[in-house]
């Protein structure tokens, strides 16, 4: 499933759910027609009606249902057939990526739920009640954010009156996010014409760029675009490389060679490879052709390593975006001696549901046995976390810098009945230690400061020479 970055969220239901496309296989008409019901899954929250000609989404949350308009008007290649594992007593199936062992399972119900038949209207109330209600039963971590949500719910609910306007709305949905710093969480809006959004800010970068913006009378967004200009282009490929790197993957990953030594893996996103450019739409992506890439550029890392004979290397997600788990758990497996357990994860909000265990399975291809040492800050970010996890898992794996964002979970997509994209964290990820960092960030092994809020990303390439000098003390012992 893509998780994790908001840079296209736009179907969200759609992207996790249902194959949107304008053809149609056989293979989808043929699994369409054995699916012919409705299911709810396991946790998550979603209803899907696939009687006879029907192709409708819901959002279920406790005792209330969404029925959202746009998402099910937009599907016209049904269900995936590749992402579907249909249950031998068509009863259930379990869907997710192939190249990601955890699913969300769907189970056949007899009819829609009742809440569903008559869903929430858009109204102040209806929209205030799915939103109360979503994070309710799906956000995982309002215990660890200090919050006290039914107190919450009832303080703002006694703000709504018949004359409640949607600014009015969106600013209390805001205030009621407010304390939870969660890179996940985000609300959209278009209202009279202009555009709102709610989008927690949970990194140092984030902090000093709107700072700056304020300062220079610009925007932050300039400020933004300028930090990675300086991050990417004069930083990484100018100094830290030299000018002798390789950039690849669509312009996300940088690689080359330090003091001739040391292997150096600049990992921005870990989606997008097939696409140019640093936004990726991920209903344009093709999983498959993502993993056939990310691997032959691997192995051309590593054979570039190989014949360099480098002593060690330094996987630098000091600045990472996210985008697919097993994007990252390709490039854990080239350091890696054996299987290892990586992590688990499971859905908050579907009651005994098991743990999914993830592994980092060596691979034949080429690789590294050597010393690897990560580097990570605030702004490695939900699936770059979670290739730190993978790449903690191996011993020959050293964790450097600042702690991670702290935002693990896949990004859970809902709508409220006025058509409001919100998203929000439903899972729960633990470590090979068994260790949730959801909220606190991982932490590394030996403290480096890389980021900051006054010079945003300047001190970047001293702190990879630091590193640099930290390890060739280690060889030299």
């Amino acid at each position: 499933m893509y998780r994790h970055s908001r840079t296209v969220i736009s179907m969200a239901v759609c992207l996790q759910l249902l194959a949107c496309g304008t053809g149609v296989s056989r293979e989808a008409v043929a699994l369409y027609a054995r699916l012919n019901g409705v299911f709810v899954s396991d946790g998550y929250g979603y209803v899907v009606d696939l009687r006879g000609d029907t192709r409708d989404i819901y959002h279920l949350s406790i005792d209330t249902c969404v029925f959202d308009e746009d998402t099910s008007a937009v599907i016209q290649q049904l269900l995936g057939p590749d992402d579907v594992i249909e249950a031998a007593d068509g009863q259930s199936f379990a869907y997710g990526s192939a190249y990601e062992p955890h699913k969300i399972t769907f189970h056949r119900i007899a009819a829609l739920p009742a809440a569903c038949v008559t869903p929430l209207p858009d109204t102040p109330q209806g929209n205030f009640d799915a939103f109360a209600a979503t994070f309710t039963a799906h956000y995982a971590f309002l215990d660890l954010h200090g919050v006290n949500w039914p107190q919450q719910v009832a303080s703002a609910r006694s703000k709504l009156t018949s004359s409640t306007t949607d600014e009015d709305l969106f600013a209390l949905f805001d205030e009621m996010m407010a304390p939870l710093e969660d890179s996940h969480l985000s609300l959209d809006a278009e209202i009279n014409g202009r555009e709102f959004s709610v989008a927690p800010v949970t990194t140092a970068l984030s902090r000093g760029a709107i700072r700056l913006a304020a300062e220079n009378g610009t925007s932050k967004q300039k400020v933004v675009l300028s930090a990675l200009d300086d991050y990417w282009n004069q930083g990484v490929a100018e100094t830290i490389l030299q000018g002798q790197g390789h950039e690849t993957a669509g312009g996300k990953l940088q690689y080359g060679l330090i003091d001739g030594t040391i292997g150096y893996i600049n990992v921005l996103m870990l989606m997008g490879y097939t696409s140019d450019g640093f936004s990726s739409d991920a209903s344009e992506l093709d999983d498959a052709a993502e993993y056939q890439l990310i691997n032959a550029i691997l192995d051309e890392i590593m054979i570039s390593f190989d014949e360099a004979n480098v002593s060690a290397v330094i996987v630098d997600a000091s600045l990472n975006f996210g985008g697919s788990d097993y994007m990252g758990r390709e490039i854990a497996a080239r350091f890696a001696d054996k299987q290892r357990l990586a992590y688990t994860k499971s859905p908050f909000d579907a009651a005994g549901a098991p743990e999914t265990s993830v592994y980092v399975v060596p691979t034949d291809r080429p690789s590294f046995d050597g010393p690897v040492y990560l580097m990570t800050t605030d702004s490695t970010v939900s699936a770059g976390e979670i290739m730190a996890m993978a790449l903690r898992a191996l011993p020959n794996v050293t964790h450097v810098g600042q702690p991670t964002n702290g935002s693990h979970s896949d990004v859970l997509n809902k709508a409220l009945p006025n058509g409001w994209p919100l998203t929000l964290s439903n899972e729960i990820y633990r470590d090979h230690t068994g260790i949730a960092w959801e909220g606190r960030g991982i932490p590394p092994e030996i403290p480096l400061d890389i980021f900051n809020e006054t010079t945003l990303v300047d001190d970047h390439p001293a702190a990879v020479a630091a590193l640099v000098t930290h390890i060739q003390s280690d060889l030299n012992k």
